[in-house]
């Protein structure tokens, strides 16, 4: 693929895989309803905001318990869902007859999933709804509406807003994922891939941030609002702030290394995707490029064995603490730090240098929900007081997509600190790396009966990109 055609992805809407997906989630959903004592639920896809004080807002991004029904083509605003156990759930379209802004057409592939009413003005929408809702419980407490706390047009005198025992049983059941979810999941590492392969050709052509970025957005075929969420493309120190957020227009004068921290979305799932590239000859002094060099090159490996470590039954907590010592062999190996690993491990030396957790849930939302809560009733299990970036700590199961992430960073706010009063950091060499900035390698991992699905890497290997792990 040369970037003058459109990639060909993986088919998703299959017979197969819709009838999988909906039986599933609809399975999921009425044992919820039911174990959680309501009736039915109503989620609303929510509503188009605007900015203060202006008449435009920023691109509508449905409820997320929304579009796992409902992909975000047709997830349009004041739509919603009425969910009954038994009953074939009921899609309320909204379709506005409008000439300021196009409107999609209802989701009939659907149509043997759901059953879908359009509705062209929202009260007409609101009055089906009530009367739906009093057709199958005259129970009103025991109705469930589940979106923005803002919407109160629709919202029933006496449903439950949000009750937190539905939430939390949907957000634990949601890190367990469909065929279908998994499909779409693999077509996003598929857009991420494409948009990394660019990204890093641009750098080495000595593309600025900017560049970078764009190349980017127009290999995976997304704009800015499509976007998973907002790119991090870091040069040089910038990649010492872990969520950089502004690209720079111009290429530094010295040229050292780029970390590519973007994804693709695809049918509203995410893929989370981080590289990081050295140039080729730096004009930053040689000890320093050769040091960077070598240590990116061993960050390789130790991404490598934390991603094979991921397994069923196992503790993102424990692997937080084998990233924390593996960090520390190095750092000492390599002389950032003048003591033994086990001392660097042992008085936390190591978090100066990497402060974010291993990973997390990826999904509907890159940093998906229920990654602490180790109940369906939302008991929590909190992070370690020394990791607390940490944001997953349940145990490991089958299909969950987690991010593997590790990082080394040179981060002035956090190494200040020990400048004066610790003999172990080697300040030479730290000071010659922070031009370097720092390094994160990221996959997205599918958890299976035994070992993982690397959906990031089987994607750089679909579009046939052999710097897959650079």
């Amino acid at each position: 693929m040369d970037g003058t055609e459109r990639y060909s992805y993986l088919p998703i809407d299959t017979p197969e895989l819709l009838q999988e997906h909906y039986t599933e989630i609809q399975k999921t959903w009425w044992q919820t309803v039911t174990d959680a004592k309501f009736d039915l639920v109503v989620v609303h896809a929510g509503q188009a905001q605007l900015f203060f004080e202006d008449d435009h807002g920023p691109t509508f991004k449905a409820n997320p318990h929304f579009l796992q029904w409902i992909p975000p083509e047709y997830a349009v605003a004041e739509s919603c869902l009425v969910i009954c156990p038994g009953k074939t759930t009921r899609l309320l379209f909204f379709q506005p007859s409008d000439y300021w802004h196009a409107v999609p057409m209802p989701p009939d592939h659907l149509s043997g999933h759901l059953e879908i009413r359009t509705f062209t003005t929202v009260a007409d929408l609101h009055q089906h709804c009530t009367e739906q809702v009093e057709q199958l419980t005259k129970a009103p407490e025991r109705v469930a509406f589940v979106g923005e706390p803002s919407c109160k047009t629709l919202l029933g005198k006496d449903w439950q807003q949000n009750p937190s025992s539905l939430i939390h049983r949907l957000n634990f059941a949601r890190a367990a994922k469909t065929n279908y979810e998994l499909a779409a999941m693999r077509n996003a590492s598929i857009m991420g891939a494409l948009g990394h392969r660019a990204a890093a050709n641009c750098f080495s052509e000595g593309g600025s941030e900017f560049d970078v970025h764009m190349a980017f957005l127009n290999a995976s075929e997304q704009n800015e609002s499509e976007l998973p969420y907002g790119n991090i493309v870091a040069q040089n120190h910038h990649a010492a702030f872990l969520h950089y957020q502004f690209q720079d227009r111009h290429t530094p004068t010295e040229l050292n290394s780029l970390l590519i921290d973007a994804g693709g979305s695809y049918r509203g799932y995410a893929s989370d995707i981080t590289r990081t590239y050295v140039t080729a000859q730096s004009n930053a002094a040689h000890e320093a490029h050769a040091a960077f060099t070598s240590l990116l090159a061993e960050m390789r490996n130790h991404q490598d064995r934390l991603v094979n470590a991921v397994a069923p039954g196992g503790s993102y907590v424990e692997l937080q603490q084998l990233m924390h010592e593996q960090l520390a062999e190095i750092l000492t190996t390599h002389h950032i730090l003048k003591c033994s690993a086990q001392e660097a491990f042992a008085h936390g030396l190591t978090e100066a240098f990497c402060p974010h957790g291993l990973g997390h849930l990826l999904g509907l939302q890159v940093h998906d929900v229920g990654g602490q809560q180790i109940t369906e009733s939302g008991e929590l299990r909190p992070p370690p007081e020394n990791y607390p970036a940490l944001r997953f700590t349940r145990p490991i199961s089958e299909n969950m997509v987690l991010t593997v992430e590790p990082g080394l960073y040179f981060i002035p706010v956090l190494l200040e600190p020990y400048r004066n009063n610790h003999a172990s950091f080697n300040w030479h060499l730290i000071d010659a790396l922070c031009p370097f900035g720092g390094i994160r390698i990221e996959d997205n991992v599918r958890v299976l009966p035994t070992g993982i699905e690397n959906l990031t890497r089987d994607a750089f290997t679909t579009i046939g990109y052999t710097d897959a792990h650079p």
